[in-house]
């Protein structure tokens, strides 16, 4: 393993979601090295000890309390974070055996790099769901925009060099914090694993109302920002004309 390839994972639980239970055994995939920073707006809850006692990677993690957002839970544990790495991971995520060694393959081909799984749903026998799947991967490798459930991880340096997730953003803080990368000229790089995250919240307000409301909220925060991305290049450009001796 190389010894650079040292990982912070981070995950944001909200209080009374149970779903990060679900995660533990995944957890046990990552290098020894690695630390687990549970950021929550509640107190450590109820069989803490005892859900992770037998776990492989009880002694490395911890349960940390914040205020409410989770932009605010992730920027704490951003904070507290000990690797050169950091990995946001949701609550509710799944990541199969092999993704875990994609992305330290990936750390180590591209460390300076925003890195991000191919999202897929849970029980996606629901065809619609599929839909939804091919329209993440056409966002994120054509238009250059990953969320946050598809597991972002970057350097801790850059990570507070962009300045960290948007905390008065009343939404898509990881959207923005893409948008921040690509703006200072970070490469983003898919490590070609595959990450799982649930589709209830499809089932429970209808695939039609949830889809046409994230498209809705991506394109108004989208636009100002391609329009910053356009305008940055295009500083960056002037800047190199003027700097080159034949200009």
């Amino acid at each position: 393993m190389n010894p650079a390839v040292e990982i912070s994972v981070v995950i944001p639980v909200l209080q009374g979601d149970d779903s990060w239970q679900e995660l533990l055994p995944d957890l046990s995939a990552f290098p020894d090295s690695t630390e687990f920073l549970f950021v929550s707006n509640g107190p450590q809850p109820a069989g803490w000890e005892e859900r992770l006692q037998g776990s492989p990677v009880y002694s490395r993690c911890s349960w940390q309390q914040s205020a409410i957002g989770r932009a605010v839970q992730m920027n704490q544990g951003a904070a507290l974070a000990r690797q050169p790495f950091l990995l946001f991971l949701h609550a509710d995520s799944r990541l199969p055996l092999d993704s875990v060694a994609q992305l330290i393959k990936s750390l180590q081909a591209a460390p300076g790099a925003v890195h991000f799984f191919n999202l897929q749903f849970q029980e996606q026998s629901f065809f619609l769901m599929q839909l939804n799947r091919w329209g993440v991967w056409f966002r994120s490798h054509c238009l250059g925009m990953p969320f946050g459930d598809q597991g972002l991880c970057l350097q801790r340096d850059s990570f507070f060099a962009l300045g960290g997730f948007d905390e008065s953003a009343p939404y898509g803080e990881d959207h923005l914090l893409v948008w921040k990368a690509r703006q200072q000229g970070i490469r983003l790089h898919c490590t070609g694993a595959d990450i799982a995250t649930s589709a209830r919240k499809y089932r429970e307000r209808g695939w039609l109302k949830v889809t046409l409301t994230h498209l809705w909220l991506t394109a108004c925060q989208a636009t100002p920002q391609f329009f910053l991305l356009i305008k940055e290049r295009f500083r960056s450009w002037f800047h190199r004309r003027a700097q080159s001796p034949s200009s």
